[in-house]
C-alpha cells in the first residue's frame, strides 16, 4: 500500500520509510469503492484531500436537461478535488464517481495542514499540483471557446510543434480519449478530423508520430477563426 502512496504526486520525492513515519502521526483513512459508487457529491463541502492509490475515477456534472458531462478522468496514482480544499467557497461543483474498483487515501484538512507545515517537499508538491490543475483548466477553456474541431486541432498541433521545435515529428502527448475530453467532443469525432487532416496531406501520422506537412493550410484554419472573431467584435 505504501509503495502505491509513494507514487502519488503529493508524496513524490519521499522515501517509503519517510511516508510511513509521517502517516503514523496523521489521521487518515483508506476507503474502497466499487465501479459507479459515488465518492463525493456536487454541493458537498470539500474537507479532505483525496489520493487515488488504485483504480480510476471521473468527475461529472449535470446540465439543466439532466445530461451528464464528463469533466475529467483521474487514474491512480493521482489526486483529485485538491483545488477546493482551501478555497473560501469549498463546495464541490462536480460528482466524483469510481470508474473501476478504487482505493483512496483520505487525509483530513487539518491533518494535511500539519503535513504541509512539517515537510517542505509535500508543500512544494501540493503547490505544483494545484498550479498544474489551473494550467489544465485554462487550456480546456481555451479549446472549449473554439467551435470548430479542426481549429482546435490546428491550435493544439501547432503548440506541440513549437514545444518540439528540435524534432522532425512529435507525439500527440495525450490519448485520443484524453484529447477528446480536452476539446469537449467525442473520440470518434476527434479521430475523424485527424484522419481528414491526414487525407488532405496537412499532417502525416506514422508510428503514433505526427508531422506537419502543410503548415500554411493549418495556419489558414486559425486565420479563419481570427477573422470570425473580428466580425463578431465589429457587430458588438
Amino acid at each position: 500500500m505504501f509503495e502505491n502512496i509513494s507514487k502519488t504526486p503529493v508524496f513524490e520525492g519521499l522515501r517509503t520509510s519517510e511516508i510511513m513515519q509521517l502517516l503514523n502521526t496523521t489521521h487518515y483513512q483508506i476507503r474502497s469503492y466499487n465501479p459507479e459508487d459515488f465518492i463525493a457529491c456536487s454541493g458537498a463541502n470539500c474537507e479532505n484531500l483525496y489520493l487515488l492509490i488504485e483504480g480510476s475515477t471521473r468527475g461529472e456534472m449535470f446540465n439543466y436537461n439532466g445530461k451528464n458531462i464528463v469533466v475529467s478522468e483521474i487514474h491512480a496514482p493521482d489526486t483529485f478535488a485538491e483545488g477546493f480544499l482551501f478555497a473560501n467557497k469549498n463546495k464541490l461543483l462536480i460528482n466524483i464517481i469510481a470508474q473501476t474498483n478504487a482505493k483512496i487515501l483520505v487525509i483530513y484538512k487539518n491533518d494535511f495542514l500539519n503535513l504541509l507545515s512539517k515537510n517542505k517537499r509535500i508543500l512544494d508538491n501540493y503547490l505544483n499540483i494545484t498550479s498544474n490543475r489551473f494550467v489544465i483548466l485554462a487550456e480546456k477553456i481555451k479549446f472549449l471557446m473554439i467551435k470548430s474541431v479542426k481549429i482546435k486541432l490546428a491550435n493544439y498541433l501547432l503548440d506541440l510543434e513549437k514545444e518540439n521545435a528540435d524534432k522532425a515529428s512529435f507525439r500527440l502527448g495525450k490519448t485520443h480519449k484524453e484529447l477528446a475530453t480536452l476539446f469537449g467532443i467525442t473520440r470518434p469525432v476527434l479521430t475523424k478530423n485527424l484522419l481528414e487532416l491526414k487525407n488532405d496531406s496537412i499532417i502525416e501520422i506514422k508510428n503514433k508520430q505526427i508531422k506537419i506537412i502543410d503548415r500554411k493550410k493549418l495556419l489558414q484554419n486559425i486565420e479563419l477563426m481570427d477573422t470570425d472573431n473580428r466580425k463578431i467584435c465589429q457587430k458588438e
